[in-house]
């Protein structure tokens, strides 16, 4: 059996879009290949990386954190003899310290690499630190990396032309990403039990799930909502998920779970969401939304202008990123909910045409591909 590392700076107990993809791919491709995983020890991560049967070799990490990430340290001898004993490496943050350097190791011993670019890292970095002059620090950087992968996988081909404009001209290959429409869908049952459970009867619920961190612009969301609780007093917020802004969230009307393991039964409780992203790519967050039938305020950061426009959602440019103009949007939504929900039928139409099914058949195509190159 064809033996292949998946590694990342990002696991268990952290759930973010990165995380959802690895998940989504062990589960369907484990029977075909052996998979293993070279990840960041983080505290509480084993426990559901055990009930999911997955096989994972664990890197220390350092004690402070950069943002919200903890670092893991270089790489020592126990993960070198994992990439030796490996066929593919599949690397899923290739600009993070472990994937970097799994990356770098893996070059000198001639190994078949894959990288998948998620983030615009030279983007997502210097905004997540507040740091922007990091980003020319980092472009060469991260097309030194880059380039030594034997391909590169983007979700669009228009990340492809981002990935460009920095000089990195590696051999690139689109795998659009998308949502489970089986487990995220309507479900009237689900949300009046969740409604019950979280004390919410018949207000007006806006709502955003994901990492709780500062390109999110977690902040203009809630300072938004205050502003839109003035006029509609009744209204909630309901927050799925943690990191850093969570702090933000003490707040009246706001409730704030947490990480919770089915945030698909907890979105069927929302009449409207929204994802004011600075920097985006696929926003998986923002298609499992869509996939569970709730109307949608977002900007047009990355690739959400793909399957959100005029006609399927509200798209507000990142110029046009102000308290005014969310709080205008909040009102269009609550006063027209029949045309917003009609919006999300159709936007859900795009995001049907891509399922995790779909996408594991397409990547087990690229792994046998690249492993029978010589």
């Amino acid at each position: 059996m064809v033996k292949i590392l998946f590694v990342s700076d990002t696991f268990y107990p952290r759930v973010d879009g990165i995380i959802r993809f690895m998940e989504e791919m062990h589960a369907r491709l484990n029977k075909k290949y052996d998979i293993t995983f070279l990840v960041p020890k983080l505290k509480g991560g084993s426990k559901k990386a055990n009930r999911k049967n997955m096989d994972v070799i664990y890197c220390p990490t350092f004690k402070f954190s950069i943002a919200e990430f903890t670092p893991s340290k270089p790489i020592g001898s126990s993960v070198k003899k994992s990439i030796d004993a490996t066929d593919l490496l599949f690397v899923n943050t290739p600009g993070g310290p472990l994937g970097a350097s799994a990356i770098y190791y893996a070059h000198k011993k001639n190994k078949k690499i894959i990288s998948y670019a998620h983030t615009l890292d030279w983007e997502l970095f210097p905004f997540a630190t507040n740091r922007p002059k990091l980003k020319k620090l980092l472009i060469p950087i991260l097309r030194r990396i880059y380039s030594k992968s034997s391909l590169i996988l983007v979700p669009d081909k228009l990340i492809t032309k981002e990935y460009e404009k920095i000089g990195i001209n590696s051999k690139f290959t689109v795998l659009p990403l998308g949502a489970d429409v089986r487990k995220f869908k309507e479900n009237i049952f689900d949300r009046f039990l969740v409604r019950k459970e979280l004390g919410i009867g018949k207000e007006f619920v806006i709502g955003y799930h994901g990492r709780l961190s500062k390109e999110k612009n977690i902040e203009l969301l809630v300072n938004s909502f205050k502003k839109f609780r003035k006029k509609y007093p009744s209204s909630k917020l309901l927050i799925l998920g943690d990191g850093p802004e969570r702090i933000l969230l003490n707040e009246d009307g706001i409730i704030s779970t947490g990480f919770v393991a089915n945030p698909e039964t907890y979105l069927r409780a929302m009449d409207c969401y929204v994802l004011l992203s600075k920097t985006e790519t696929s926003a998986l967050s923002l298609m499992e939304a869509i996939a569970t039938g709730i109307p949608i305020i977002t900007s047009d950061a990355g690739l959400i202008p793909t399957y959100v426009n005029d006609r399927t959602g509200i798209i507000l440019k990142k110029s046009e990123l102000t308290r005014a103009n969310i709080v205008r949007a909040m009102e269009t939504v609550f006063h027209r909910r029949f045309a917003a929900k009609m919006k999300t039928i159709t936007a859900r139409l795009f995001i049907e045409k891509r399922d995790w099914i779909k996408i594991a058949n397409e990547l087990s195509d690229i792994f046998d591909k690249v492993i029978k190159q010589t």
